[in-house]
């Protein structure tokens, strides 16, 4: 019986090692996501706020004024609490346009000083 106890204080030991590393990965996993999600909302908001409702000729395109989003975009993040993004991040914006030049996708790269954030959010709006 005192011959199982060091075998029984190192399962618990292991054990509470265990949920403690479990726990700490999915904080950090939550954190990330959270971060991810809080720049595909803030890309989609904007290429809404920024939609050119003049050149809606086709059912389910959508035409946004480029300037005015990116320049609409910084100003939302700089707001934006949720996410920590230092004055001197750069901002790459790329767009996925069909052949018609409407945009389909868009996808932002924000180089920070320690991390890269990326958020894709595909532009759709109902054909109806």
């Amino acid at each position: 019986m005192l011959r199982d106890i060091p075998y029984t204080l190192w399962l618990m030991i292991a054990g509470i090692i265990l949920i403690v590393v479990t726990g700490m990965y999915y904080q950090t996993n939550y954190k990330q996501d959270s971060v991810v999600m809080g720049l595909t909302e803030t890309v989609r908001t904007s290429a809404i706020n920024n939609a050119d409702n003049s050149s809606r000729i086709n059912p389910g395109e959508l035409y946004i004024s480029k300037d005015g989003f990116e320049e609409d975009f910084k100003k939302r993040m700089a707001a934006n609490k949720n996410v920590k993004i230092s004055e001197t991040a750069t901002y790459e914006f790329k767009y996925l346009d069909n052949e018609n030049g409407a945009t389909k996708a868009i996808k932002v790269l924000i180089k920070d000083d320690v991390n890269t954030y990326q958020a894709t959010a595909k532009v759709s709006v109902s054909e109806s």
